[in-house]
């Protein structure tokens, strides 16, 4: 990765190195004394404050402040970013179109910017998996519901593949749909297309979506639906394995 740091002396500096950071997609890391607003799913306000920004090349934005670890304002992969000169403020104007949201940075002091080209993409492995997960509710359905029976896996249906096809205690068909994030409105759609493939075919079936947390409009829409949610605790199913709790012991060693 080329690395290269820049203190600016003026905020028109800063501007012309930021404009020139973004038009390459590099990765821009900000030092800088801000407010910052947001409006979109919600609305937020940061008062003056010293803050880090980043920007990735994706256009992701995240801001964070001196203390915690979660970021006072974050954007996915935004449609535009400008960088402008305004009532002797350095203005970052972040828009998202769908779904629409803004954030702007409003910088009275430009402390450093750090920019990196050609970052080292390297390689990324998640402790559990939504395969891990699969496999451990296939070994034991009840993590889902207690007389439930694993029928098939990943079985074709028209819009896509059903991650676990079941049948509960009753005799009801249950189309499972995993996700080892937070699920959204996405995931509960694409469990509905499923469950409706089936109904289509005159096949009752109920819906679960397995996650370990969901958001609040997601919910709202499975309820809707007369779909079901069912919470899954991914460092349970870590350290269910003894390969995992031995590893996990070996970590607290060090502790």
């Amino acid at each position: 990765m080329d690395v290269g740091v820049v203190i600016p002396e003026t905020l028109e500096e800063a501007r012309a190195h930021i404009a020139e950071a973004l038009e390459r997609r590099s990765w821009i890391t900000i030092a800088a004394l801000c407010k910052a607003w947001y409006e979109g799913r919600g609305a937020s306000e940061a008062t003056l404050g010293d803050r880090i920004v980043m920007v990735k090349p994706d256009g992701s934005i995240i801001v964070h402040g001196h203390r915690g670890f979660k970021p006072l304002n974050w954007q996915p992969e935004t449609s535009a970013i400008t960088v402008a000169i305004e009532n002797s403020m350095l203005v970052l104007r972040a828009l998202r179109r769908t779904p629409r949201e803004i954030l702007v940075l409003e910088c009275s002091s430009v402390y450093a910017i750090l920019i990196a080209l050609n970052p080292e993409e390297g390689q990324f492995w998640m402790y559990v998996s939504e395969e891990e997960v699969r496999e451990a509710i296939i070994s034991d359905p009840s993590i889902v519901e207690e007389g439930l029976k694993i029928i098939d896996v990943e079985k074709p249906v028209e819009p896509g593949f059903v991650d676990l096809y079941a049948r509960d205690k009753n005799g009801n068909i249950v189309v499972i749909e995993i996700k080892r994030v937070k699920a959204g409105e996405d995931a509960v759609k694409q469990l509905l297309s499923y469950v409706e493939a089936f109904r289509a075919k005159g096949i009752r079936a109920r819906g679960i979506l397995v996650a370990p947390s969901i958001t609040e409009n997601a919910l709202k829409l499975l309820y809707l639906y007369n779909l079901e949610f069912k919470h899954v605790d991914l460092k349970k199913l870590y350290l269910s394995s003894a390969k995992r709790r031995a590893r996990f012991k070996q970590l607290t060693d060090y502790i």
